[in-house]
């Protein structure tokens, strides 16, 4: 009986996680399908209330008949969109929670083994393999980020040492004090200097990860990682995680230990 009923658990199981899967095919297929549709239609919005401040008598087309339909679809779209992303995430951890418990109680039955642990204990070790995961990612993305800053390094290694004489001496702000401020200043007003777009560049990029712009590299790395979990497109529940992601990446990539040291020498 035992290891009937352990069978009889076996296929109601693979029975469940097939309905699982393919219920997570067509909810990511919706949310998609949603975040897609409604930055399509998320400008035919702004439209349409701008008209109804231009031409009051839209606002009675856009009340009844074919205008509520839109705006049903509208609302509709948008909650999928802002719901379904931090839903189809929890729905991953219920899925290998309950999939794995499953699994476990037909094999404490039909294989006779030792016991089957409870769904919060699959819950846990989900959360511990996709932070496994995300320190993998990041350690990997790490690498990759090197290489990039050896390339990007080099392009401004040559413009420091082209624009400042005391490169290398831990002071800028001479050379930028009396070499190109005056000369600029001295052109009809013209205040920019070569140095505009370097400054402008790593003041963004502290913004993007939230930290002053005279943070040390440990504060700006420290801040980095905190964001990256809070955004990684795999862990996150945040409908712009992938853009957000992207962004804070950007933005780490510049803020190298060699730039950082720069800018508080400037």
């Amino acid at each position: 009986m035992r290891k009937l009923w352990g069978n009889i658990v076996y296929g109601f199981t693979k029975f469940v996680e097939l309905l699982y899967k393919f219920i997570i095919i067509v909810a990511e297929f919706i949310v998609d399908g949603a975040d897609y549709l409604k930055n399509i239609l998320a400008p035919i919005i702004i439209i349409m209330f701008i008209g109804v401040f231009i031409f009051p008598p839209l606002l009675l087309f856009l009340l009844t008949g074919v205008g509520l339909s839109i705006i049903t679809i509208l609302i509709i779209l948008f909650v999928i969109s802002f719901l379904g992303r931090a839903g189809l995430m929890s729905f991953y951890r219920i899925n290998y929670s309950h999939i794995h418990f499953l699994y476990d109680y037909a094999a404490y039955f039909k294989d006779e083994t030792q016991g089957y642990k409870n769904v919060n204990y699959y819950k846990a070790e989900y959360d511990r393999k996709q932070q496994e995961k995300f320190e993998e990612e990041l350690r990997r993305e790490e690498e990759r980020r090197r290489q990039r800053q050896k390339a990007q390094e080099e392009t401004w290694r040559k413009f420091f040492e082209e624009n400042f004489s005391n490169y290398g001496r831990g002071n800028y702000q001479g050379g930028y004090q009396g070499g190109y401020q005056g000369s600029y200043q001295g052109q009809g007003g013209y205040n920019q200097n070569p140095f505009t777009s370097f400054k402008t560049q790593y003041e963004d990029a502290c913004d993007v990860l939230g930290v002053p712009h005279n943070s040390d590299y440990n504060t700006i790395k420290s801040a980095y990682r905190k964001l990256a979990k809070k955004y990684h497109p795999d862990i996150s529940k945040e409908n712009n995680a992938d853009e957000m992601f992207k962004k804070i990446n950007n933005a780490f990539d510049f803020l190298s230990e060699e730039n950082v040291r720069r800018y508080n020498s400037l």
